[in-house]
């Protein structure tokens, strides 16, 4: 007797269509029939033992948007090198500053990294003081041809490559490239299918085909043909289609759990400009004006308006008093004459501090406790654990007799609350506005140990002049590196990323 099965119309089609090891793409071409029908059909015909299914993964890489920028313009370095050798060794302050090179100043600072870390150039004091960036031989080398990270991205540019076929003098660039998130990559997985032996025997006719229908109509029931079909079983075994739910971004997630905290803990919160002035994010803290960190490589500065109004009214004539020569604090200032116009130009806020320090202008009586959770802004070149706009967790407790017990203990108390079971250390460090100082560390699963705060106690020449005559213990911690820990990110920039994939896959914690 002739062997017979059961198959489905769309399912014969297949099954027909397949010649030697085929791709499911090409049988989608040959049989009109979309990609993802032909996929689900494949695995119907491996049930029934009629196909095998080979499956070949393959990594395509491809180039992010800054990718694609890059591979326009050419790497900030490339391009720096170029002016470089074009125009002779610069000051760093000048690379940044001139309009010559058509580099954004952000790029320059990226460009400036690289080429120190390729020691394409390097950085020599001269006879009369000043220190250049001068192009090394190895820069020079490097000026003649395009480096394999070039000539990687404009490849490419043109198409997307597979990592397993990549030329081996590539791999380093790649992994750099990559690293620097110019690149992206995919994981795409191919399917053939094959004929068994029961296959051939279908195709060939030496096996009966039954007709298989997943329900019956009125015709088939009324024409009496149900009797020759055969019902498809149902199964209640098979995978579902995955169902991507809303949730909320998961950093945006973890600043609520954050805020919910220290409101729990007792906090008032506290707000404050983002576009602030020098006086309020730099003078009040007892930091120098000519202080390295109110350098233009290290803060925002508006160019237009360029100036707040600010007044030598009582609290700024004290401020002024305890920069040039100590006031009454105790101590002897910086020895400067402060200027009341350096203190009013305006900035892109770089400290949460400044918040702190326009609630203790307004607060004075003790016990107080306050925080602000926002942002702030730094020319930084960007890493796995620093970024140009990030978030900070700023924090103040005032009150009489308060040591620095009480501040550890407060730190740690923090990080534990948002992080249950973190491992928190403590070093000594030094900030212009307090004494004694602590640098806050935090353990990360993958990165080891990183710094995720600053923090101290106030000293007399902040909290004096603005008649403040109790302790108050401050700290300000990098909320995005506790964020890193917590949701288990090695990346500081996976926590911003429109990356659909991460997003819909990270778990919901």
């Amino acid at each position: 007797m002739k062997q017979a099965l059961t198959l489905f119309n769309t399912e014969e089609i297949v099954l027909n269509a397949i010649k030697d090891l085929m791709d499911i793409e090409s049988i989608s071409k040959a049989t009109k029939l979309d990609i993802a029908q032909v996929n689900s059909i494949a695995f119907s015909l491996k049930e029934k033992e009629l196909v095998e299914i080979v499956e070949e993964k393959s990594t395509f890489i491809f180039l992010s948007d800054e990718g694609k920028k890059y591979a326009e313009l050419k790497l900030p370095e490339i391009r720096l090198l170029h002016y470089l050798c074009k125009t002779g060794a610069k000051a760093i302050p000048e690379l940044l500053q001139t309009q010559d090179h058509g580099i954004k100043k952000t790029e320059v600072t990226i460009g400036l990294n690289w080429l120190k870390k390729k020691k394409w150039a390097e950085l020599k004091k001269q006879e009369n003081g000043e220190t250049l960036l001068i192009v090394t031989d190895t820069g020079k080398e490097a000026a003649l041809d395009p480096c394999y990270e070039e000539q990687l991205l404009s490849l490419l540019a043109e198409s997307d490559l597979i990592l397993e076929e990549l030329p081996s003098k590539y791999k380093e660039s790649y992994f750099e490239l990559r690293k620097r998130k110019l690149l992206k990559e995919k994981e795409v997985t191919t399917r053939k299918l094959q004929l068994t032996e029961l296959g051939i025997k279908v195709v060939t006719g030496k096996v009966q085909i039954l007709k298989e229908v997943s329900k019956l109509t009125r015709d088939d029931i009324t024409s009496g043909r149900w009797k020759s079909v055969v019902l498809k079983p149902y199964n209640v075994t098979a995978t579902p289609p995955t169902v991507y739910p809303g949730k909320k971004q998961p950093f945006l997630e973890f600043l609520e759990e954050v805020r919910r905290a220290v409101i729990g803990m007792g906090f008032q919160e506290a707000k404050g400009p983002l576009i602030e002035m020098e006086f309020w994010n730099f003078d009040a803290l007892f930091q120098a004006q000519d202080h390295p960190a109110r350098e233009i490589h290290d803060t925002y500065y508006l160019k237009d308006p360029k100036y707040g109004d600010l007044e030598l009214d009582d609290l700024r004539k004290r401020v002024k008093a305890t920069h040039e020569n100590g006031w009454t604090t105790g101590s002897r200032g910086w020895r400067y004459p402060w200027s009341l116009k350096r203190a009013s130009r305006l900035i892109l806020r770089s400290q949460t501090t400044s918040v702190s320090m326009r609630f203790l202008h307004e607060h004075k009586t003790p016990p107080l406790k306050m925080f602000c959770l926002d942002r702030n802004f730094r020319p930084d070149i960007l890493d796995a654990t620093h970024a140009i706009e990030f978030y900070q967790l700023e924090g103040i407790v005032g009150d009489r007799n308060l040591t620095l017990k009480h501040h550890l203990g407060y730190l740690k108390q923090i990080v534990v609350e948002l992080i249950p079971g973190a491992e928190v250390k403590f070093k000594p460090g030094y900030f212009p506005f307090t004494e004694p100082s602590v640098e806050v560390f935090a353990r990360h699963p993958k990165l080891g140990w990183i710094e995720v705060g600053g923090s101290g106690i106030f000293r007399p020449e902040v909290v004096k002049p603005f008649n403040v005559d109790f302790q108050v213990l401050a700290w300000g911690i990098g909320i995005a590196r506790l964020a890193m820990i917590y949701l288990e990110y090695d990346d500081i920039r996976d926590l911003y990323s429109d990356n659909l994939d991460l997003l819909r896959t990270k778990e919901v914690r």
